[in-house]
């Protein structure tokens, strides 16, 4: 198939990607088939996981079958520098940096994701990892087409707050060093229980890329910061991952243990991404 063939091309795949992915589709025909309103598609997968490139392709798939389909990711809707300095100053230091629920402009991505289950008129943000800034408005997508299906990507996608229990013992050094009394980490637990399960509600199925082990996620993600450096020219060494990497570890391991039981399609991973589907 034509589209299959540049999309690989296009995004440097191996041959055997659309196989690999093959069960996502076979789950998603059906549940599609019913469904005569906008549908709104969660993907939930850690960091380096694959779940823009299978969004990209599902989207391309869907749209070779005539379905128009957009796509946005959780990080799009990160605040700028300035909003979480402000965060930083207003909650605790380690909100400057982005990532974790706090860090999103979680009140604007609901307004969209409504808009778009109306077939109103609705804009996707785009943000600008490089400059860690959201790109200027007029790179954003106003989307005018009334598409059937939007794709919302994201690694924290689904999630429940975590207990007191839980948040009491810290999960690594960042949080040992710099969040030793707890309040950083119940911070961000306290935005995860507000306006992130009012957008996680709105979403009508949710595909888990369960990445299996956190040991996994920080070699993926040291493969995708070489990709960024190669394309961008800059990106973080391998010691800049691991302490980046700390802000997501808490959440990353909750989504392991829980999301099996709260996703719509359950896909293992195996450390070469290979997707199995968990029964």
């Amino acid at each position: 198939m034509r589209w299959q063939t540049e999309f690989l091309e296009k995004n440097s795949l191996l041959k055997s990607y659309p196989e690999n992915v093959q069960c996502v589709i076979d789950w998603l025909e059906p549940v599609l088939s019913h469904q005569k309103s906008p549908f709104c598609l969660a993907i939930n997968g850690a960091q380096g996981s694959g779940k823009s490139t299978l969004s990209e392709y599902l989207k391309a798939y869907l749209e070779s079958q005539g379905i128009a389909t957009e796509i946005v990711s959780l990080d799009d809707f990160y605040l700028s520098k300035a909003l979480r300095a402000e965060r930083a100053i207003q909650y605790h230091p380690l909100f400057t940096v982005r990532g974790v629920p706090g860090t999103h402009d979680v009140s604007f991505a609901i307004e969209q994701v409504k808009r778009f289950k109306n077939s109103e008129n609705f804009i996707l943000p785009r943000f600008n990892k490089a400059t860690d800034e959201p790109h200027s408005t007029g790179r954003w997508l106003n989307c005018k087409n009334k598409p059937k299906v939007l794709i919302f990507e994201g690694w924290c996608l689904g999630l429940l707050p975590q207990s007191e229990a839980q948040l009491n013992i810290p999960m690594n050094n960042l949080e040992a060093t710099q969040d030793s009394n707890g309040k950083y980490r119940a911070r961000v637990n306290q935005f995860l229980s507000d306006d992130y399960q009012t957008l996680f509600a709105l979403f009508d199925k949710l595909v888990f890329l369960n990445a299996q082990s956190f040991e996994c996620v920080y070699s993926w993600r040291l493969q995708q910061e070489h990709q960024l450096i190669k394309r961008a020219g800059t990106g973080m060494s391998s010691k800049e991952v691991i302490a980046f990497i700390q802000y997501f570890e808490r959440l990353t391991r909750w989504g392991i243990e829980s999301l099996s039981a709260r996703s719509d399609l359950h896909i293992k991973l195996d450390e070469n991404r290979q997707f199995s589907v968990a029964t």
